[in-house]
């Protein structure tokens, strides 16, 4: 009773705020399906049920899986970006700055004893990482050309294009990626059919649902053909290492403006949800949610804001490790999207950014907004030519709260 009665409570703030601020698309969860009222006039997400086999992937597999790109972003937009003034840089626009309420993620039900048995070795990298602080002066030029690019491009302190400044560092210690918020995070495999296999980023936000990029599921070419197959998510992946197993999709799930958007980048949708496959642990079946945790989600809250960027890029660790950005939002772009400064490359797309990252410390009681680890958008876009540090997410809207309400549906226990 609790439960509903916060429920109802949620609904009627979302809209109240929804309509204050002109959108009906406000709202926040800790992973359950939207609120009533939060959907809008949006057109239905596309859903495809999946056919995932156990033994798809195998060590071959996974050390043959090449970084996603980033969409290529149209010139013309990077070329009207570049010749703003530098003098008089775009504002932050406030005018979305009308949060709706919000409640935390849910840590991991089970603890490490229990946990322990899931994690498996699925291939050895080629070559072992050094955890020392400065690179060796004898490898310095070697590397994939994504690294090699990252170096030439590399700014001091961590200044991304213009004033969009951001802090960009390992995890540290290295096994802080075993434990919650991070461990809802990690890699997500799959094919594209004659084209190979590749790899993502993607965050548990739900009991059994995974949020990535549209275009690590679907091409955007507005059909069937469009689908990408055989989807497999490592939360907390590192060095070939799946400490908490691997979990197959089920189904798939893309909003309508990713699914006819011709994969063009801004896009005013560019997310999507996976569905996984339950696992047996003692005997009990577990959803994913209750292995590694989840975080929640809050919608309209890009800008103005600030983060922690989470993903795989491959310019670092080969993208064998999770690597994290601290960023404040720089400004709005094309589409209903926003920029954050950010050095992760191909590989970090569909990583989640998460406001609010982390516990709470012994009395830490928050301000405005205190609900703790939120995820508000996907990496989704950079820019390649020129090489700016700078990276672009989709705003979570009506789109998004319709693609999660078709997945919630979808399968009694995907959502809370």
């Amino acid at each position: 009773m609790k439960l509903q009665a916060l429920l109802i409570g949620a609904t009627l703030s979302v809209v109240a705020a929804g309509t204050a601020a002109g959108d009906e698309n406000t709202g926040a969860s800790p992973g359950q399906g939207p609120l009533a009222g939060t959907g809008g006039n949006t057109a239905a997400p596309v859903t495809k049920k999946l056919n995932s086999k156990r033994d798809d992937w195998t060590s071959d597999h996974y050390r043959k899986a090449k970084p996603k790109p980033f969409p290529a972003v149209d010139q013309t937009l990077t070329q009207t970006m570049l010749d703003e003034s530098t003098d008089n840089p775009q504002p932050q626009d406030s005018t979305q700055d009308q949060p709706g309420v919000s409640t935390p993620g849910h840590p991991p039900l089970l603890e490490k004893p229990a946990l322990e048995r899931l994690e498996k070795r699925l291939y050895v990298p080629d070559e072992s990482r050094s955890d020392a602080a400065e690179p060796d002066a004898n490898t310095a030029e070697t590397g994939s050309p994504a690294q090699q690019a990252a170096r030439n491009a590399a700014v001091p302190l961590d200044v991304g294009f213009r004033r969009a400044y951001f802090s960009s560092q390992a995890l540290a210690p290295l096994e802080a990626d075993r434990e919650y918020p991070y461990s809802t995070t990690g890699r997500l495999f799959f094919r594209i059919p004659n084209e190979g296999l590749f790899a993502c980023s993607g965050s548990v936000i739900s009991l059994r649902l995974i949020l990535t990029a549209g275009h690590c599921v679907h091409s955007g070419s507005g059909n069937e053909n469009g689908w990408f197959t055989d989807f497999e998510f490592v939360p907390a992946y590192r060095d070939g290492v799946a400490p908490f197993s691997t979990w197959k999709g089920s189904a798939a799930f893309v909003t309508a403006p990713w699914y006819v958007g011709n994969g063009t980048v801004p896009n005013v949708a560019d997310y999507a949800l996976i569905e996984v496959e339950d696992q047996t642990v003692d005997g009990v079946p577990r959803k994913i949610g209750e292995i590694v945790g989840y975080l929640g989600f809050q919608t309209n809250r890009l800008l103005p804001n600030h983060a922690h960027l989470l993903g795989y890029p491959a310019a670092f660790d080969d993208g064998e490790r999770m690597h994290q950005v601290t960023a404040q939002s720089f400004r709005k772009y094309d589409n209903n999207t926003a920029l954050y400064g950010a050095d992760m490359t191909e590989g970090s797309s569909g990583g989640p950014w998460i406001m609010n990252f982390g516990p709470a410390a012994s009395g830490q009681t928050g301000n405005a907004e205190p609900t703790r680890n939120l995820v508000i958008g996907a990496t989704s876009y950079g820019f390649a030519s020129p090489p700016l540090s700078i990276l672009g997410s989709s705003t979570l809207d009506g789109n998004f709260t319709s693609m999660l309400s078709a997945a919630c549906s979808s399968r009694p226990g995907n959502c809370p």
